[in-house]
């Protein structure tokens, strides 16, 4: 049974039985008030006959009917008691008055009438209310209702709007806060099987990739031998390097993050990253410049794969000529460039994987950036720059813990 129809049924329920409780009591009432009015009615009748001196013949019987207005007659003795009446003795013999006149007959129509009314137009007056009032109450419960079928189908799309009052728009809120939460702890689900994935994925390639790299690395290195005044073995060798860096990030990606700290110049691995990415910056027209000096306890490999991401996604922002500056401070680094910034429709998932507002872009270089900061126990965040541009600032990097560099 819907709600609103039981609340409506309570209604009428209560109203009928406060009707039926009323008639009753002025049915009660009444018949209380003849009762009493009988009886005094047969204790002046029985002063009169016990007074004597009355031939109490069926004239003088009427005649004192007629005083009280009640039929008044000679019982025999042991006559049981009769519905309506009562009875008193006087001269030794046995009385009844029935008080059940016309009047008191009228008067129970009256009360029947009067409850058959009460019960019609009150119940007309408490089904409207109830109507009303369980249309208030049944409306945002039946709204919840669906909601939460809408929840338990899968659907979390759908925001539960909040509706009712009081505890029921609580509880709304609340239903909310549970899709909200289902959402997120769905996305969580999704990204970390598209992580598993993706780690499955990565560490086959950076495997088969490392041997074959290995290889070259050594060969190229035998050429350099033999003809040491070869630049382009140089550029091979900085490129090998390079794609050692991004074998690495894979293998980080798919086994997690460890880091293994050593006191390390921050400049140095700074330049190191600027001199693999030289390249790219020339092609896209870009200025890296670096300033500042600093130390830190911390992994340089580690260090280098989230420069490389912070700064190869600042040239890639203003590809077609820029600067990109890099600022080395006492256990700190920060990236800034000239580009458009990041949306603002992104600043809060930007570190997320898979989030990214380039085209072609696979959404994982500020993900695996943070994961090292995180390593570290330091942080990364992100900082706009007046009037355009974008600003990466990684801070809480250990101090050195040896003698100086």
């Amino acid at each position: 049974m819907r709600t609103r129809t039981r609340v409506l049924l309570a209604f009428l329920g209560v109203h009928v039985a406060l009707s039926c409780a009323t008639g009753v009591l002025a049915w009660r009432w009444l018949d209380a008030s003849l009762v009493q009015q009988a009886r005094a009615s047969a204790q002046s009748a029985s002063h009169i006959i016990s007074g004597g001196g009355i031939a109490l013949n069926d004239r003088v019987l009427t005649k004192m009917a007629e005083l009280i207005d009640m039929k008044l007659a000679r019982i025999p003795e042991g006559t049981p008691l009769a519905p309506g009446t009562i009875q008193f003795r006087a001269a030794d013999e046995l009385f009844a008055i029935d008080y059940r006149t016309e009047a008191y007959v009228r008067s129970e129509h009256k009360v029947l009438l009067g409850t058959l009314g009460l019960l019609a137009f009150g119940s007309l007056a408490f089904g409207v209310v109830g109507m009303a009032l369980s249309g208030q109450l049944a409306r945002p419960l039946e709204a919840l209702a669906r909601a939460a079928r809408t929840i338990g189908a899968g659907d979390l799309e759908a925001a539960v709007a909040e509706t009712g009052q009081g505890e029921i728009r609580t509880l709304a809120r609340e239903l909310e806060q549970m899709r909200l939460r289902l959402v997120e702890l769905d996305r969580q689900r999704r990204e970390a099987e598209r992580l598993r994935t993706l780690g499955t994925f990565t560490a086959t390639i950076a495997h088969e990739v490392r041997n074959p790299l290995s290889a070259v690395r050594l060969t190229v290195q035998m050429l350099a031998r033999r003809l040491p005044h070869e630049a382009s073995l140089v550029m091979v060798m900085e490129e090998l390097d390079r794609l050692d860096l991004i074998v690495d990030e894979l293998l980080g990606f798919s086994k997690g993050m460890s880091v293994h700290l050593v006191d390390c110049d921050l400049r140095v691995q700074a330049e190191t990253v600027v001199r693999l990415l030289a390249r790219q910056a020339d092609h896209a027209g870009v200025v890296v410049t670096i300033s500042g000096q600093g130390c830190a306890h911390a992994d340089p490999a580690r260090l280098r794969q989230l420069l490389m991401n912070l700064i190869l996604n600042a040239i890639q922002a203003q590809h077609g000529g820029g600067t990109v500056r890099i600022l080395v401070e006492p256990s700190a680094l920060s990236v800034a460039d000239d580009g458009p910034g990041i949306a603002p429709e992104l600043v809060a998932v930007m570190f997320t994987a898979f989030t990214s507002g380039r085209p072609g872009g696979t959404g994982l270089g500020l993900n695996l950036a943070q994961a090292v900061a995180q390593a570290h126990h330091a942080t990364l965040r992100y900082r706009p720059v007046e009037p355009h541009g974008a600003c990466f600032v990684l801070e809480g990097l250990a101090p050195r813990q040896g003698a100086p560099l």
